[in-house]
């Protein structure tokens, strides 16, 4: 144990002061410091408690300068100065990860990563635990990770593991919105403080390393030849359930391509909203399919089919139920696009939008069944207006066991469904262009057209569905990623 003799810290020394056997030639703050050494070797000299300063030492002397740790120089009392622990410096060609974050690509800061999760077991391993500030992390050009100081460590106790979810977010941020943007919507989970969802990693250096391995094999996986369709689903960084669900399906009728999408979002403040979304979105794409392959499609109009598939899912989501229903019955908006040749059918119950974007135009081609909507078309409000209000969210429709009571049975024993009444609309597609389906936990963030056209523009030319959606969804969680996140992208060819 090096001990420390105890002292209170004075003010900085200035410029050109001794310290440590050496002059000052950089204060980082009041308590850090670089000094020029004996034969011009830099070191980084911490001012502070002798406690403090003590037990920072006892660690790095464990770990013996091993991993990305600084190697201990010396750790005395200065008679002006205090207690201090000197430190060989980081490289020179290594800086602090906030100033290299946005110029690191994505592979140099999974690497980053990688490196900062192994020093947490390093730690671990001799029984402490520590969470780094973001300026002791430095990263050289090809993402190695040297730490500068290891402030404040903390024994661990019996049958405690290091958070090494919580050491990635205490750097996470400096990585957002790039290089992070690029990749998986799951690598924003690891890198932003969120809350826990049934399904995520633990927390262990094990579960998060496992985590960075599952985040760099979607990074690398192939698109499939022809791809046109993507979706990402994703429970946002604020709820602990996931009610979002989307679906597709393609293929081909009488030599002509065909696209069911579909996207629900399960009312938040009804039960089973999730088993709502999921019924609704499968029952929805298995009926268009059913009528695109069986030649229907190309024989009738595509808008009384998306309006009975829409129909069929709202029966499906009230029958999970019907026999034993909460006072807070299952309900999910639904928005649903049928592609067949060269138009677009589009139904929806809700306020899950669907857009088109081409190079020539952007259109929102539904409109919300929602209160801040239907007060804008009733001329009550302005937009901007109905969108502060409490109750701007608030559904006026929506898919589910929205049942009345049967009159000749006060009881409720027997009950019946109330229509459906969706909402249907085609354009035709005079050209290349994307469908976007969306749920409001993107749209809160980007409703206009144009927004949706310039951040699918910013994925870069020939951007495939995966990477768009990618990024579309990406920009609603680093936006905050307060709800529940989905978005669906065809690409029109």
């Amino acid at each position: 144990m090096i001990s420390v003799s105890s002292r209170p810290t004075p003010p900085a020394p200035p410029m050109g002061a001794s310290l440590a056997g050496g002059v000052v030639v950089e204060s980082r703050s009041s308590e850090e410091h670089v000094v020029r050494g004996a034969g011009g070797t830099m070191l980084t000299v911490a001012l502070g408690e002798a406690s403090t300063i003590e037990r920072e030492a006892d660690v790095l002397e464990r770990i013996g300068g091993s991993g990305p740790f600084p190697r201990v120089v010396d750790c005395g009392v200065d008679e002006m100065l205090g207690s201090y622990l000197a430190l060989a410096a980081v490289p020179g060609d290594a800086r602090p990860v906030g100033e290299v974050g946005p110029g690191l690509t994505l592979a140099a800061a999974i690497g980053a990563a990688r490196e900062l999760i192994g020093a947490a077991q390093i730690v671990e391993r001799i029984g402490f635990a520590w969470e780094p500030q973001r300026d002791d992390v430095h990263v050289r050009p090809d993402g190695a990770v040297r730490m500068s100081r290891l402030r404040v460590p903390r024994k661990l106790g019996p049958g405690e593991r290091i958070d090494a979810r919580a050491i990635l977010e205490a750097i996470g941020p400096t990585f957002v919105p790039l290089p992070a943007l690029d990749g998986p919507s799951r690598g924003l989970r690891l890198l932003l403080p969120h809350i826990v969802v049934p399904g995520d990693a633990g927390s262990t250096v094990d579960d998060v390393r496992r985590e960075l391995d599952a985040f760099e094999r979607e990074i690398d996986l192939p698109p499939a030849d022809g791809t046109r369709v993507a979706s990402v689903c994703d429970p946002g960084l604020r709820r602990p359930h996931n009610e979002d669900a989307s679906a597709f399906a393609t293929g081909t009728t009488a030599g002509e391509r065909w696209t069911v999408l579909v996207v629900c979002d399960g009312v938040s403040s009804s039960s089973h909203a999730e088993l709502a979304s999921a019924t609704a979105a499968k029952t929805a794409r298995d009926a268009l399919a059913h009528f695109a392959r069986v030649g229907d499609v190309a024989i009738e109009a595509g808008a009384a089919a998306v309006s009975s598939a829409i129909r069929a899912a709202h029966v499906a989501v009230c029958a999970q139920n019907i026999d034993s229903l909460a006072d807070d019955p299952p309900g999910t908006t639904i928005v649903v696009g049928l592609v067949w040749r060269d138009r677009l059918t589009v139904g929806w119950v809700g306020d899950s939008r669907a857009y088109w974007v081409s190079d020539h135009d952007a259109e929102l081609l539904s409109q919300d069944h929602s209160w801040a909507m239907e007060a804008v078309a009733r001329g009550e409000a302005t937009e901007e207006e109905a969108m502060r209000s409490p109750l701007a969210h608030a559904l006026t429709r929506c898919l589910g066991p929205l049942e009345v009571v049967d009159p000749d049975d006060p009881k409720g024993a027997r009950r019946r469904i109330q229509e459906v009444y969706p909402d249907v609309r085609a354009r035709d597609l005079p050209g290349p262009g994307w469908v976007v389906l969306c749920s409001d936990g993107f749209w809160n963030y980007f409703s206009s057209a144009g927004e949706v056209s310039a951040l699918l523009r910013a994925a870069g030319p020939g951007a495939s569905p995966a990477r768009i959606a990618r990024r579309l969804v990406n920009e609603a969680l680093i936006r905050g990623g307060q709800d529940n996140a989905t978005v669906l992208v065809y690409e029109h060819r």
